[in-house]
């Protein structure tokens, strides 16, 4: 079983199973499919999986609904729902992802997990109308640019939690330029200078 110090203290050894089944699944579908970095396969837990958990310390008991932005490989969404039991929290999650390739490498993925989530392949512009309790988003867009994609779109939500990397202060500096934005940042655990990022309320200036 993969060693990881920092799931080790939250999650059960069946979640750590299944998270290795994960692991496995997604680094031999990546010799097709190009979801991570070559790079990064070694150090999967803690480049990947570590780091999409840590967004569960920001969801509340009030969290049902969730939407995982350009999602990918499943991270963060597909991290958080395997752990989430651990944690006692429930939620329901929802998958955007554009790219038809990888929409069907996450239908296959949650079918071998037998894992129960919704997966829209469409750009989030085209989302039917919906309101989502939380977003989650890992490595999409900058800043601005993510903001004027959900302006675009249909849908309504309460919060937004972001992964984001060293260059983050930059990218808020822009998008207040168009954007009243009320966050909060907190220090990654995993990835020191990277940032995670809690939105608690946005308006177009």
């Amino acid at each position: 079983m993969l060693k990881t110090p920092y799931l080790d203290r939250i999650v059960s050894r069946e979640t750590l199973k299944k998270i290795e089944k994960y692991c496995d699944f997604l680094i031999e579908y990546n010799k097709k499919l190009n979801l991570i970095s070559k790079s990064t396969e070694n150090i999967i837990m803690s480049r990947h999986i570590e780091d999409s958990s840590q967004l569960l310390k920001y969801i509340k008991s009030e969290d049902k609904n969730i939407l995982d932005i350009g999602s990918g490989a499943g991270f963060p969404g597909i991290v958080m729902y395997i752990i989430k039991n651990d944690l006692n929290l429930e939620f329901n999650l929802d998958i955007v992802e554009k790219s038809s390739k990888k929409c069907t490498y996450l239908q296959e993925l949650c079918k071998f997990l037998e894992i129960d989530v919704v997966i829209h392949n469409h750009d989030v512009k085209n989302l039917e109308k919906k309101n989502y309790t939380t977003l989650v988003s890992r490595a999409f867009k900058p800043l601005d640019s993510f903001l004027h994609i959900l302006d675009m779109s249909n849908i309504t939500f309460n919060k937004i939690l972001l992964l984001k990397g060293q260059s983050f202060n930059t990218e808020l500096t822009e998008a207040e330029k168009h954007w009243e934005i009320k966050c909060d940042t907190h220090e990654s655990v995993t990835n020191p200078g990277s940032k995670v990022v809690v939105i608690n309320s946005v308006k177009k200036i």
